[in-house]
């Protein structure tokens, strides 16, 4: 059964999946990012190990950060066992870039790998200095 409420986002405004002290601080995060990339189309903060979205932002049905989050963290813990393997030379992941032909994704884990921040940003809004400077003073 299609109950069409159920997938319906909230667009252009923050969303907070949890009411405790990490949906508070990943709400404070989101509005950050809003403030220095006014034109994002999508961001999230998001727990590593289950894949459960904290707060999120979208512009777009087409950008779900729910349908992403579980590719996300699946993708960052198959990195930090490709580090710990010793796969590839190199230091501790500290963020994955992803450049599609009009946009930019960016995602940065935080709090030692239990959460990650994602952004998704058109070309034309922002380039990947400012993507990474961005994520690199909020997503801590």
């Amino acid at each position: 059964m299609n109950l069409p409420f159920f997938n319906r986002l909230q667009l252009k405004k923050v969303t907070v999946g949890t009411n405790d002290e990490i949906g508070k601080r990943s709400k404070e995060i989101i509005e950050a990012l809003l403030q220095e990339i006014p034109d994002l189309l999508m961001a999230c903060v998001v727990n590593t190990q289950s894949g459960r979205v904290a707060a999120s932002y979208t512009v777009s049905n087409s950008y779900n950060p729910n349908q992403i989050s579980l590719r996300n963290a699946k993708l960052l813990r198959i990195m930090e066992e490709a580090l710990a393997a010793k796969a590839w030379i190199g230091g501790p992941l500290t963020d994955i870039s992803i450049m599609l032909e009009d946009q930019l994704h960016h995602l940065r884990p935080m709090n030692d790998g239990k959460w990650y921040c994602y952004l998704a940003v058109h070309t034309k809004d922002a380039n990947l200095g400012i993507a990474k400077e961005v994520m690199r003073r909020h997503a801590i």
